[in-house]
This record gives structure tokens, C-alpha cells and sequence, in this order.
């Protein structure tokens, strides 16, 4: 029997988030700070180090990858990294997440590599706003980086965007009305306490079930029913009733999903969290580098997975904040 990565509370772990690097073009104000200073080169995992990684992780039972950032398309030649993860037996899936701004040169290559599901972060269709969140003035290229993906034939596309109220809560129904009309499949995430700043909180946190009956009153909306793999979806998932596009929220803090979570993190300096909000980490890059042979790093993978928190503590009193901000995490 394949070896499956259980931890002590029985949830099977088979999807893994890859960070490729924590460098980002973007300076948004929940992820980290306008003076970010980024690892050093030497610091990140080479490709060769993913991919033994990958295989690893794959033996122990993953058959899902996202590649994540930073962003990662800052990082040089993606597109070959994702053709050999592509040869890696036993893995059905690969997506990446990003900012989409490297999507109008790179999407091509991209889709030629084996890609064909991917994520790009739009909180606002509104040009100040979107320099404001973003510390960057190029939402027009986000755009055409979208249309760039849709023309390759990405499917599908999922725009995912970050809800906080007095900022974007105005444009909920508006990016339900974009993805409607470009039929991409929209992700309302809750936002979270990770930003680098400090500037989370309750004042501005919107939970999800008032972003779907805010957009539930203006097109209706039908609740989807999960099964198999489907059922450790972090989104909660509905479509819209008159043309079946989907569209999903993910409520993190108003209603946790960890009793089901099949999600573990690679960061790009080689660290493994069992949790993004976990507040300790199992270094793998340093042993690997040290000569550690396959099995010894096996090791380090499952006793971190069996010892996985029983879930997050964001609404708790005793909640302590990861050290990491979201970009060096992985997104």
C-alpha cells in the first residue's frame, strides 16, 4: 500500500503548495511591506531541489501541486520547471498562483509547458484602489495578462480576491459581474491577519456568507454539493443559476475549514508547514543539502505531518501571528 502522509486527527495530506521564490513585483498591504527585503539567491530551493522534493512528497502520497510566490513568474525559466513536474508520475495536478502581471509575455509558454489551471490575484477593478492595495500602478496589465490566459485556453481561470470592508466591499457584485461576463471563476478569500503591517482587523474583516447574500441579491445563486476529492475544497463553491459559471468563497476566519484540510507548504527557502498560520516549521533544504539521503528526508515529512495542529487559533484568544509574512510563506 502507498504510504500516505496521516496525521493524528486522520486527515490524508495529498495537496502541496510549492513557493518558488518570495521575491514579488507587487507591494500588497496585506501581504508585506513596501521596504520588503527578499532572501538571498543562495537561500531558495534550485529547480533540481524542487523537483527531488516533489518526488518525494509524491511517493508519500501528493498527487496536487501549486506552484506559489512571492510571484512566481518573477522567477527565471518557470515554464521548464513546469514541464518537469509535468513527467512526475503519479501527479494529476498542477496550478500556479499569481499576480497575473507576467501573464502577458509568459501565459504562452506557460500553456506549452503542461499548465492549464491558474489563479490570479484582483481585489479591485478600480484603477486608484488597485494602486493603493497594490503600492503598483498597472491594473490595465493584470487585465491583459487575464485575456492573455483566457486566449492560450486556460481552464480554468480563478480569479481570487481579498474582501475588506470601507476598501473593496463596494465592488463585490462588480467582480461577480466581471467574472460573470469573462467566465472566470471568481474566489472571495477572507482577509486574514498575515500582513506584514498590522493593519487586520475585525472593523475591516467580511465574512463570507455576507459577500454570497450580497451577491445573491443581485444573481441568484446555487450552492454546489462536493464529492470525493472535492470535499477538502477550501472554497465554499456555488454557481450561478442562470449561466452555471462558479463562483466560491473561502472563510478561513468566519468558518474554518481545518477539520478537512488535505494542505501542506513548501517555502522557497525549503521549510515545511503542516498550516498556513503555523508557527513552527521543519527545515528540509539544510539536511537535503547535507547530504541527507531520501529516506531520512521521508522522515522529516511524515513526523511533521503526524504532529499537524488540530486547526488554526485565528479567532482564538491565544492566537500568536506566524513570524513570516505571506510572501515569505507562500501564497
Amino acid at each position: 500500500m502507498k504510504q500516505q502522509l496521516i496525521d493524528n486527527y486522520e486527515r490524508v495530506h495529498t495537496n502541496l503548495r510549492i513557493s518558488v521564490t518570495d521575491v514579488c513585483n507587487f507591494r500588497c498591504i496585506y501581504c508585506m511591506p513596501e521596504d520588503m527585503e527578499f532572501m538571498p539567491d543562495s537561500a531558495l530551493m534550485t529547480y533540481d531541489e524542487i523537483l527531488r522534493f516533489t518526488r518525494i512528497f509524491v511517493r508519500l502520497g501528493v498527487n496536487k501541486i501549486r506552484i506559489t510566490g512571492g510571484e512566481p513568474l518573477v522567477r527565471p525559466s518557470l515554464p521548464h520547471l513546469i514541464e518537469q513536474l509535468g513527467q512526475i508520475d503519479a501527479l494529476k495536478d498542477i496550478s500556479l498562483t499569481t499576480n497575473g502581471i507576467g501573464l502577458i509575455t509568459q501565459a504562452q509558454a506557460l500553456y506549452d509547458a503542461g499548465l492549464r489551471r491558474i489563479n490570479v490575484s484582483l481585489d479591485t477593478l478600480n484603477e486608484e484602489k488597485f494602486e493603493q492595495m497594490t503600492r503598483r500602478k498597472v491594473l490595465s496589465r493584470v487585465l491583459k495578462g487575464l485575456k492573455a490566459a483566457h486566449d492560450c485556453g486556460f481552464n480554468p481561470i480563478k480569479v481570487n480576491a481579498v474582501a475588506m470592508r470601507g476598501f473593496t466591499d463596494d465592488e463585490i457584485v462588480d467582480l461577480a459581474t466581471f467574472a460573470r461576463q469573462n467566465s472566470y471563476q471568481l474566489r472571495f478569500i477572507e482577509f486574514m491577519p498575515l500582513d506584514a503591517d498590522d493593519i487586520w482587523g475585525r472593523n475591516m474583516f467580511i465574512p463570507g456568507k455576507e459577500i454570497i447574500d450580497k451577491i445573491s441579491n443581485v444573481y441568484p445563486l446555487e450552492r454546489m454539493h462536493l464529492n470525493g476529492d472535492a470535499k477538502s475544497d477550501t472554497a465554499q463553491r456555488y454557481r450561478f443559476a442562470d449561466n452555471g459559471t462558479e463562483l466560491g468563497v473561502i472563510p478561513s476566519v468566519s468558518e474554518p475549514f481545518c477539520e478537512s484540510c488535505n494542505r501542506i507548504r513548501l517555502t522557497a527557502d525549503g521549510k515545511f508547514r503542516t498550516c498556513l498560520f503555523s508557527i513552527t516549521e521543519t527545515d528540509l533544504l539544510t539536511p537535503l543539502r547535507d547530504g541527507a539521503d531520501d529516506e531520512t528526508i521521508e522522515e522529516l515529512i511524515i513526523d511533521a505531518v503526524a504532529k499537524k495542529e488540530a486547526g488554526h487559533k485565528i479567532n482564538a484568544a491565544d492566537f500568536i501571528k506566524p513570524e513570516r509574512n505571506m510572501s515569505r510563506i507562500g501564497g
